[in-house]
């Protein structure tokens, strides 16, 4: 029997207070790629982005490295930021390091939230008291309404 298993990976770190980075992965039977990417977050703006193939198909492959750069200055908070970054990173450059580019973008949200939420811990505290500072997070950021951990 042929299986396939792919993996799609991100982490963040807050390495300034404006400042989130992103580590994504991708990693199947036939790609290995990472890519690293720095958004401010007041605003959402990509102030950085590096991409990585570690396994590819075809010897073109690495040159989609520098097409990823050109996210360097668009937002995470515009509207179609998703397609642009498809159409221009996607098609002129790799459609597997757009995929995790935008795996990442989607991360800004719910890596704001989870830095509130450790922020405003307290000692002991229960899920409803999670759940209550979330609110209260969500009532403070209109921008992160309609996301996945924003819905009710």
């Amino acid at each position: 029997m042929r299986t396939f298993s792919r993996t799609v990976m991100v982490g963040a770190e807050f390495v300034g207070e404006d400042l989130v980075r992103f580590y994504g992965i991708l990693e199947d039977i036939l790609y290995a790629m990472e890519v690293r990417m720095d958004v401010r977050v007041s605003d959402g703006v990509i102030q950085d982005v590096e991409g990585r193939m570690k396994r590819y198909t075809t010897p073109v492959c690495p040159r989609a490295e520098e097409v990823l750069k050109e996210a360097v200055g668009l937002s995470l908070r515009e509207e179609g930021w998703i397609s642009r970054i498809y159409r221009d990173m996607g098609r002129r450059g790799c459609q597997h390091l757009a995929e995790i580019l935008i795996e990442c973008g989607r991360c800004l949200d719910v890596a704001r939230m989870a830095r509130f939420l450790q922020k405003t811990a307290p000692s002991e505290g229960s899920l409803q008291d999670a759940q209550e500072r979330l609110a209260r997070w969500l009532r403070e950021h209109p921008e992160a309404r309609g996301r996945c951990a924003a819905r009710r």
